[in-house]
Formats: structure tokens, C-alpha cells, sequence
């Protein structure tokens, strides 16, 4: 599966149920309709995530493989749009599944799931302070999902490959089926490296006529030598 749009690797489009927003939203969020695998389900842009889901549940979840970086060589390619989409999928076919923003750079995952109180996030478990992660976690914003934000931006550096940040993903992925965690670009820092490093395993997001060819196979050289597993390469076009 490397280096491929993924979406097109399957037969027949899964067909999961729409979650009834209004009475399943977790109090103290709000839900973008960016969220097409909620708001926009028969649309092509969810038939298309829906392909993905399916080729992740059956070759990886379903092979008891707990976590997956989402990567890019640029920004601009919608790398949160297709993490957030994804965990909502996972989440409606019934994976418990935690959403973790690691891009401290730049975070966008709370644009997707906009919670009402800031309770912290991950920033606050890597700080001086560092809090208990679970303090941190938003659980069931839907069914089966749950979310720990940024906490806020960082450009520090070290934070993400520190002892500390693996024991955090380690235990996030002894409590959940699933942990997806949204990364900043690779042309921006090495934290995409680090933290698939962490996870073993990575999915890269590209874009139609916006993601290079080069900087992609420069990113599968990178997460390699980094020892992660990359599954594919998935062609954002919306």
C-alpha cells in the first residue's frame, strides 16, 4: 500500500451511518460542517473518506494496529481535515478512537471539534506542569471518540521527542483501539518524524496540484529512516 491513493484500492464504498449530531454531540462542543462524514454524508467527499476507513479498519485496526500518524510534506494539503474525518469514521463503525492534535505549530483540530471550556491539552502534560493526560481528554464528543487538543501553540523544540511525550502516546494506546494524532508539516520541523516514530506507523496527505512528488517521496524516505511504516500516500482532492 505505499505511495498510493488509497481511496482507490477498494471495491465497494463502506456505508456507515450518520451520527445524529444534535443528540450525540458530548455538551460543551460545537461540530464543524467540515466534519462531512457528519454533516455531508452522502457526499462525494465522504464517499471517498468512507474508501479510506475502510482500507485503514481492514488492514490495520483489524490487525490490531493502535495508532497512525497523519503526515504531510506541505501544509495546504488538508492533513486535519482527513485526521478528524477519520476518527469520526472510525468512531461511528464502533473503534474506540482518540484524536490527539500534535501539531504544536500550527493546531486546527479544535476548528473541527470547538470545545466550550478549555480544560488544557497536550501542551500541558509536556510543560513544566506537566498534568495527567487524562485530565486533558475531551471523552465521547460523539460516540467512541476522544479528543486531547494542543492546549494552545509551541514552537519549542524537544518537546515531542521526549521521554515523556512516548509515555503519553504509549498509554493512549493501551486505553484506546485507535489513536489518530494530526501532524504539522514536514517541511516546516521534524516533529511528523518524531512523533511517527513513536506510532510505528504513518499515513501521508496530499493534495491535487498543491503536493509535490518529490517532497512526497522525500517524506517516505524520511519516515523510514525514522522506522515508521507508511501505509500509503492519499490524494486530497476536495
Amino acid at each position: 500500500m505505499e505511495n498510493t491513493n488509497m481511496g482507490e484500492l477498494v471495491d465497494e464504498r463502506s456505508g456507515a451511518a450518520a451520527i445524529p449530531v444534535d443528540q450525540d454531540v458530548a455538551p460543551g462542543h460545537e461540530l464543524s460542517d467540515r466534519l462531512v462524514m457528519l454533516s455531508r454524508t452522502g457526499s462525494t467527499q465522504a464517499e471517498s473518506i468512507s474508501m479510506l476507513h475502510s482500507q485503514l479498519l481492514s488492514r490495520h485496526v483489524h490487525d490490531y494496529r493502535r495508532g497512525i500518524a497523519f503526515c504531510s510534506a506541505s501544509d495546504g494539503t488538508g492533513c486535519s481535515y482527513m485526521a478528524a474525518n477519520i476518527a469520526c469514521a472510525m468512531a461511528m463503525s464502533g473503534i474506540r478512537t482518540l484524536l490527539l492534535d500534535a501539531n504544536l505549530r500550527d493546531p486546527e483540530i479544535d476548528g473541527y471539534f470547538t470545545p466550550r471550556e478549555d480544560r488544557g491539552g497536550l501542551l500541558d502534560c509536556l510543560g513544566t506542569d506537566q498534568r495527567d493526560p487524562g485530565s486533558v481528554v475531551h471523552r465521547e464528543v460523539i460516540p467512541n471518540l476522544s479528543i486531547i487538543y494542543s492546549g494552545g501553540s509551541s514552537r519549542e523544540s524537544g518537546l515531542l521527542s521526549s521521554t515523556r511525550f512516548a509515555d503519553i502516546v504509549g498509554a493512549c494506546m493501551r486505553d484506546y483501539e485507535l489513536t489518530i494524532i494530526d501532524t504539522p508539516p514536514a517541511n516546516k520541523s521534524s516533529d511528523a518524524l518524531r512523533i511517527a516514530n513513536v506510532l510505528r506507523y504513518a499515513l501521508i496527505v496530499a493534495r491535487k496540484d498543491r503536493s509535490y512528488v518529490k517532497d512526497i517521496r522525500k517524506l517516505v524516505d524520511d519516515l523510514r529512516v525514522n522506522r515508521a511504516e507508511v501505509l500509503g500516500t492519499y490524494l486530497n482532492d476536495f
